[in-house]
């Protein structure tokens, strides 16, 4: 007989994620040959990190592609000792906040650096990387 399900039980969760990216396939083309980059609102401006396919400010839907660098600066950041599940192969690992030129943040995880010797300020750079089932993401790393 089974046991009867608890706030403690352990079972596995299979999550699928059916995410259109039409619109937003640049920003992954790009993340694979090297570059960072994110829409702009042909309307009004607006710079949107993730990038966006419909403007969070005038809700415009015509946008084009700014290159954001490589360069960014340390916001802040928080080491992940309990993993989820999903990551529990990686270990604990450090998540940041880096501010690129122009104002636009984002969140990645911070490589090449223990928790200890972080430093809000300290200057980043995105590298892309590419996961064995050949998805590309991207990482900070200290200068």
């Amino acid at each position: 007989m089974s046991e009867a399900p608890t706030l403690r039980s352990r079972r596995p969760l299979t999550l699928r994620f059916d995410i259109p990216i039409s619109k937003t396939h640049e920003f992954w083309d790009s993340l694979r040959a090297g570059r960072f980059v994110t829409t702009k609102c042909s309307k009004c401006g607006n710079v949107s990190f993730p990038p966006q396919s419909d403007c969070s400010r005038c809700m415009g839907s015509e946008f084009h592609w700014v290159d954001l660098g490589q360069d960014a600066t340390l916001v802040t950041y928080t080491q992940v000792l309990t993993v989820p599940a999903s990551f529990s192969a990686e270990g604990s690992y450090t998540v940041a906040i880096a501010e690129f030129r122009g104002g636009v943040k984002a969140l990645a995880w911070l490589e090449g650096v223990t928790a200890e010797d972080a430093t809000p300020g300290m200057k980043l750079r995105v590298e892309a990387r590419t996961r064995s089932d050949g998805s590309p993401y991207y990482v900070f790393v200290p200068v």
